[in-house]
C-alpha cells in the first residue's frame, strides 16, 4: 500500500514538471523545509501516558514535534502554485524511568495547491488546500522492540509566504492546520484491543527556501 502510494506521489510530481516545462512562462523549481508541529494524540495521552505516569513513571503527553521536508513547486502562471512534498514527521516521548521509547514516526506525501495575491513587491501572500498520505513506521522500545504501523490519507490547508530574495531564490513560510487520523494503530502487525488511533491532526508551521530554474520567471 505505502509503495502505491509513494509511486503515485512519483507520478504526481512529474506530472507538475511536466505541466511546467511545457508552458511558456512556467516556474518550476524544489523547495526545502523544516517545521514545527502539534498533534492531538488524545489515545496515546489516556491509554499509554497517563497509566505509566499513575504506576510511577515519568512521561510527557504527545502534544508536538517536529518535521523536515523536500518537494517539488510548479507555477503555471504568477497567481496558482503546484507543489508536491515529502516530509517526514518525528513525534517520540521517553519514560524517564524505565528508558522505554515511543516513536510515532511518520511519512506524509503531500499535494498541495495554492493561490497567491497580485503583489508589486518581493513578497506573496496566499491560501492553499490539499491532500496527504500519512504511512506510520514507528515502534516501541522497551525490552523486545514492538513495530507500530498504520496509514491513512488526511488534508490540509494553511496560509503561504514567498519572499523572492533574487531571481531563482526565495524564502518560503506557511501557517495551517492538516487533518490526519490513523484510526487503526497496528502492533506487530495486529490492530490493537480496543482501536488505537494515531492522529497527527493539528496546526503545522513550516519555514524554508525555494530555489527556481534558471531562464523562467514567475
Amino acid at each position: 500500500m505505502m509503495r502505491k502510494s509513494a509511486y503515485a506521489i512519483l507520478l504526481a510530481m512529474g506530472c507538475i514538471t511536466a505541466m511546467a516545462a511545457t508552458a511558456s512562462a512556467a516556474t518550476v523549481g524544489g523547495e526545502v523545509f523544516g517545521a514545527f508541529n502539534t498533534h492531538s494524540m488524545k489515545d496515546w495521552n489516556d491509554r499509554v501516558v497517563a497509566p505509566a505516569n499513575q504506576s510511577g513513571g515519568n512521561m510527557d503527553n504527545f502534544s508536538n514535534g517536529y518535521s523536515g521536508g523536500l518537494g517539488l513547486r510548479a507555477w503555471p502562471n504568477s497567481k496558482w502554485m503546484l507543489s508536491a512534498t515529502w516530509e517526514p514527521l518525528f513525534v517520540s516521548r521517553e519514560e524517564k524511568v524505565s528508558g522505554d521509547k515511543a516513536n510515532l514516526d511518520a511519512n506524509a506525501f503531500e499535494a498541495t495547491a495554492g493561490y497567491f495575491f497580485p503583489s508589486h513587491t518581493p513578497a506573496k501572500f496566499g491560501l492553499a488546500a490539499g491532500l496527504g498520505y500519512y504511512s506510520m513506521n514507528g515502534k516501541i522500545e522497551s525490552t523486545s522492540d514492538l513495530k507500530l504501523e498504520g496509514s491513512t490519507v488526511g488534508f490540509h490547508v494553511m496560509g503561504l509566504m514567498e519572499y523572492t530574495v533574487k531571481p531563482g531564490f526565495a524564502l518560503t513560510g506557511s501557517a495551517g492546520y492538516r487533518v490526519a487520523k490513523i484510526k487503526d494503530t497496528q502492533v506487530q502487525n495486529v490492530s490493537a484491543s480496543p482501536e488505537l488511533a494515531t492522529d497527527y491532526s493539528g496546526l503545522t508551521l513550516r519555514a524554508g527556501m525555494a530555489f527556481y530554474l534558471p531562464g523562467v520567471s514567475k
